[in-house]
C-alpha cells in the first residue's frame, strides 16, 4: 500500500501515484525530465520549503474533488498579483464589511429567542469566534502571503514580511486555518438545523439565517480559490524565481 513521507521518491509517484506527480509539476517544482530518484525531502530542501506543505498539495490532489457549483476557470489566467487583488476585493472587502452587523444581528434574535432554543446563543458564540479568527486570517494573509506574492509577481523579488520572505510558513497556516474553519462552517450549520427558520420568528431571525447561509457559501468558494489557485501558484512563482536566480 503506497504511503507517502519525506523519502518518497518521484519515480514513486510516477508509478502508483500519477495524480499526485500531476500535482507535483502543477507547483513548478518538478518538470518532465527532471530527476526522478529525488525524494521528497530533496526537491523541498531545495526549493526552502517545510515538506508538510507539498504533503498537503499530494494528498488534496489524491482525495479533493471539486465542489460542483465551484468554476475558477476564468480566474486561472490571471498573475498572482491579480489573484490576490481579486480575493482582496471580492472576499476580505465585503467579508469586513458584513461581519460586524452580522454578529450584531446574531445577539438580537439570540437575545429575543435563545430562552426557546439554547443553540442560538450556541451560534451567537461559534459566529463571534468565526468572524475574528477571519479577521485575524485576512490581516495575516494582507500582512505577509500577499506582499510577498505580489512582490514576486510584479518585481521578480523576494519580499521580507514578519513571516520571513518564503510563502511556505504563512500557506501553511493559512492552510491549517482553512481546516478550522470548514470545521466550524459545518457546526454552523448543524446549530441552525441547516439555516433553516423555526415556524412564526421574525423577518430579522429569518435574515440572519439567510446571510448565514450566503455566508457558508461564500467562505467555501473563499477557501478554495486559495487552495487550489491561490497556494499553487505563489509556490510556483517562487520556485521559478529560485530557479532564475
Amino acid at each position: 500500500m503506497f504511503e507517502l513521507s519525506t523519502e518518497t521518491r518521484i519515480s514513486d509517484l510516477a508509478t502508483e501515484q500519477p495524480g499526485m506527480l500531476t500535482a507535483l509539476k502543477a507547483t513548478g517544482m518538478f518538470r518532465d525530465g527532471g530527476d526522478t530518484d529525488m525524494t521528497i525531502d530533496q526537491l523541498c530542501m531545495n526549493f526552502g520549503l517545510n515538506p508538510q506543505i507539498i504533503f498537503d498539495v499530494l494528498l488534496r490532489a489524491q482525495t479533493e474533488e471539486a465542489p460542483e457549483n465551484i468554476d475558477i476557470s476564468e480566474l486561472e489566467n490571471l498573475s498572482l498579483a491579480e489573484i490576490v487583488a481579486h480575493i482582496e476585493a471580492v472576499h476580505h472587502k465585503t467579508l469586513r464589511g458584513k461581519l460586524p452587523t452580522m454578529v450584531e444581528q446574531l445577539v438580537r434574535v439570540a437575545a429575543e429567542y435563545g430562552g426557546n432554543d439554547e443553540r442560538l446563543y450556541d451560534l451567537q458564540v461559534l459566529f463571534e469566534k468565526v468572524a475574528a479568527d477571519l479577521d485575524e486570517h485576512m490581516l495575516h494573509e494582507e500582512e505577509a502571503l500577499f506582499p510577498m506574492c505580489r512582490s514576486m509577481s510584479e518585481n521578480g523579488e523576494f519580499k521580507v514580511t514578519r513571516c520571513g520572505d518564503r510563502v511556505g510558513g504563512p500557506i501553511q497556516c493559512m492552510k491549517n486555518d482553512h481546516d478550522q474553519m470548514k470545521t466550524e462552517l459545518k457546526r454552523l450549520s448543524e446549530l441552525s438545523d441547516g439555516f433553516s427558520a423555526p415556524e412564526g420568528v421574525s423577518e430579522q431571525y429569518r435574515d440572519i439565517l439567510k446571510q448565514l447561509e450566503e455566508f457558508a457559501a461564500d467562505t467555501v468558494v473563499h477557501i478554495y480559490k486559495e487552495d487550489h489557485l491561490l497556494f499553487p501558484r505563489a509556490v510556483e512563482t517562487q520556485a521559478a524565481l529560485r530557479e532564475s536566480n
